[in-house]
């Protein structure tokens, strides 16, 4: 797929080639900053108490409606962030790898 786009635009121009090695630095280094915030939070995180309030049948109480607000709840969201950007830069890292893989 890519190697046909890369055959479309012609070789790819050595100052291109410089600017995706360079991104693909950059990026390396945004997946691995990513990873290491991704530890941080994750050792931040207070466990669950082994899922017995669902077995028990309580009904969820004004602190489990709100957890959103709480830091609870804000760890957890940047956590899922985090990880949704990995994926984002891994897969452009691995684009332009493609790109540049099919002009040699």
């Amino acid at each position: 797929m890519f190697g046909s786009m890369a055959n479309m635009l012609g070789a790819v121009s050595a100052e291109f080639a410089n600017f995706v090695s360079y991104t693909k630095i950059v990026l390396i280094a945004l997946i691995a900053v990513c990873a290491i915030a991704i530890i941080v939070l994750v050792l931040c995180q207070k466990g669950n108490s082994g899922g017995f309030n669902a077995l028990s049948g309580t009904t969820e109480t004004y602190y489990a409606q709100n957890k959103g607000k709480t830091l609870e709840g804000r760890l957890k969201k940047w956590t899922i962030a985090l990880g949704i950007l990995i994926a984002v830069f891994t897969i452009i890292y691995f684009i332009l790898w493609s790109i540049v893989q099919a002009d040699i």
